[in-house]
């Protein structure tokens, strides 16, 4: 075992994983029995988020075990928490909400919350993307309709906030450069313009039904690679490009604790208070 020198980011559940979605391929769905209420949970949030920032660590990520915007109020409390802690001293440059943005579509909700966690350190919104058409979008959550990503954008922009795309890669979506290179086109034509992939799999990392070929992720790395300019490559694999001024990512949907690295990814603070260096807890628990 070697001593850490640098704890890149936090990412932390936030609520009870309530879900306005109901997707086939939910990854989140397994955490749900540990999404309750937990008074230790903001006090280890508080420590992860200071712990990283001790360490170098430079982003806090937002997320849940169902859909974040379901519980609004959880949000602001986790930002309150992150708030005190950028006021003495533990900023981080890039504070994220993940999403899949079906609230978003409402001028009501944005107005009620979005200008409040601006105001307590969120810089952008990670919306979810299954499909640059709003029709397959909607199927892919299983519901009538989705909002059009235009009205999403011009929401999240009102309330100063940034909007970036998380463009998942999936079996029969987007799954091969063809369908990623139109994809990230599309979104750029909307002028959503920071676009992050990784392959949908199971929560250990390994492959499902739903992955994409290997072939698949071959190809659009490949496309990447003779398309895009490599700005900076990821310890844990992938990397972040430059395709024509626009930022294009790819990465692994998870990383298992390495404890022979003198890196984490991040630490992944979990509702029941359990904060640990991966999203597979066994060998990888920090605090708890």
């Amino acid at each position: 075992m070697v001593c850490i020198e640098k704890i890149y980011s936090v990412s932390a559940l936030v609520g009870t994983g309530k879900c306005n979605g109901n997707c086939n391929f939910c990854a989140g769905k397994y955490l749900r029995r540990d999404a309750r209420e937990n008074p230790i949970y903001y006090k280890n949030l508080e420590a992860a988020i200071k712990l990283s920032a001790r360490y170098g660590g430079w982003s806090l990520s937002l997320t849940s075990s169902g859909e974040p915007t379901m519980e609004p109020e959880s949000v602001t409390k986790a930002l309150e928490v992150y708030d005190k802690c950028a006021k003495q001293g533990a900023y981080f440059p890039n504070v994220n909400l993940f999403t899949n943005g079906i609230f978003l579509g409402d001028k009501d909700f944005c107005r009620e919350y979005l200008g409040k966690w601006r105001t307590l350190g969120l810089t952008n919104i990670a919306l979810s993307v299954h499909s640059v058409d709003e029709n397959e979008q909607a199927r892919a959550y299983n519901l009538e309709s989705y909002p059009k990503f235009e009205e999403i954008r011009d929401n999240v922009s009102e309330h100063g906030l940034g909007l970036r795309a998380t463009l998942l890669l999936r079996k029969n979506g987007v799954d091969n450069a063809r369908r990623y290179e139109n994809s990230v086109k599309k979104l750029i034509e909307k002028k959503i313009e920071n676009i992050t992939s990784w392959p949908i799999g199971n929560p250990d990392g390994t492959r499902n039904e739903y992955t994409p070929s290997r072939w698949g992720l071959f190809s659009i790395r490949l496309w990447l690679k003779r398309n895009a300019k490599l700005c900076h490559g990821h310890s844990w694999g992938g990397g972040v490009y430059d395709y024509k001024g626009n930022i294009l990512r790819i990465t692994d949907y998870v990383t298992k604790h390495d404890p022979g690295k003198d890196f984490v990814r991040q630490l992944v603070v979990f509702q029941d208070g359990t904060v640990a260096y991966s999203w597979i807890r066994e060998g990888a628990l920090c605090m708890k």
